[in-house]
Order: C-alpha cells, then sequence, then structure tokens
C-alpha cells in the first residue's frame, strides 16, 4: 500500500468552519490535537514540524518572501485556507490584531480625553523598548511631572505654639 502524499495527508486534517465576515469562503479548520502552545496548526513534513497555514499557503500559491508573515484575515489562528490568509511585514500584522498594542495605535484620545491625532498634543519617544516610537499625550506628561514638584514646593504648615505663663518669683 502506498503512503499517502503530505498533500493528502493535510488536505484529510482540514474540516469546514464558519464563513468570517467581510470573507466569502468558509475557514478550512486544522484539528485540535495539532495545534501549539500559540493555537496555530502544526504539520509533520519532510522529517520535522512546520506551521500548518504555511504549509498550506505555500502548497496552493507558492514561497512566502522571508521577510513577510501570514496575516489570518479570519482572526482564527487553526484556519489554514489559502485565501485567507496574506503575507504582510510584522508590523502590519501586528496591527491589524487585537493586542494591546493594536488596541493603543487605534486609541484617539488618552485616558484623560486629550487629542491623540493632533501632532501639537503628542510626543512621540523612542525608548530602547520602542524603536518605532511610541506616542506620549504632552499635557499628561507635564502633569505627571509637575505632581512630585508640587509636594515638594507645597507651602510648609505652621505649627501651632503653645504659650505658657511667665512663672513669677515668689
Amino acid at each position: 500500500m502506498e503512503r499517502p502524499s503530505p498533500a493528502e495527508r493535510f488536505a484529510a486534517k482540514t474540516t469546514t468552519g464558519h464563513i468570517p465576515a467581510g470573507l466569502s469562503t468558509p475557514c478550512l479548520l486544522w484539528p485540535e490535537t495539532s495545534l501549539d502552545r500559540d493555537g496555530y496548526g502544526r504539520f509533520w513534513v519532510d522529517g520535522r514540524h512546520v506551521s500548518a497555514h504555511r504549509y498550506g499557503y505555500e502548497h496552493k500559491r507558492g514561497p512566502i518572501d522571508a521577510d513577510l508573515e501570514l496575516d489570518h484575515l479570519c482572526s482564527v489562528r487553526r484556519c489554514v485556507a489559502d485565501d485567507h490568509l496574506e503575507p504582510v511585514d510584522h508590523r502590519t500584522n501586528v496591527l491589524r490584531s487585537t493586542g494591546p498594542s493594536a488596541v493603543n495605535a487605534r486609541r484617539t484620545r488618552c485616558v484623560n480625553g486629550h487629542d491623540l491625532t493632533d501632532p501639537a498634543v503628542v510626543h512621540i519617544s523612542y525608548p530602547p523598548s520602542h524603536p518605532s516610537g511610541m506616542r506620549k499625550c504632552r499635557a499628561c506628561a507635564h502633569d505627571r511631572a509637575r505632581r512630585p514638584r508640587e509636594q515638594q514646593l507645597a507651602p510648609v504648615a505652621q505649627l501651632p505654639t503653645v504659650t505658657r505663663p511667665e512663672r513669677t518669683a515668689a
């Protein structure tokens, strides 16, 4: 009996899922028993594990550039449908997600209601942890810097003095 090809094994593992909003085809779901710790499918081929969605995309559409990663347009990590995947750079992939970086990038107002779309209100700093920059509200940063100084410059409270009558010699 002849062994099935990797493409046949791949097709046998997928099941049809729902049709996500904005897409015209249903998800092809990878079995939950073959997922990595992040929820992406793993597929054994040529003596090693590979990402199932990458294998499916490359099998149907060809190789992916080394500086690109696949973005799940359906937001389903188990999905291996090639038309639900788009090769994008890392920044685009992160900003399309629902993680904290993406949520903060979409934010238009700071916690105190200042407009973060106005360049006069926003300061972009470039710490080593964020080489492409991070937005900070100038007004809120000014308030944070002023608070400790206000405590240092606060007027000194006068302590009540106790007056005692003078003693007289008797």
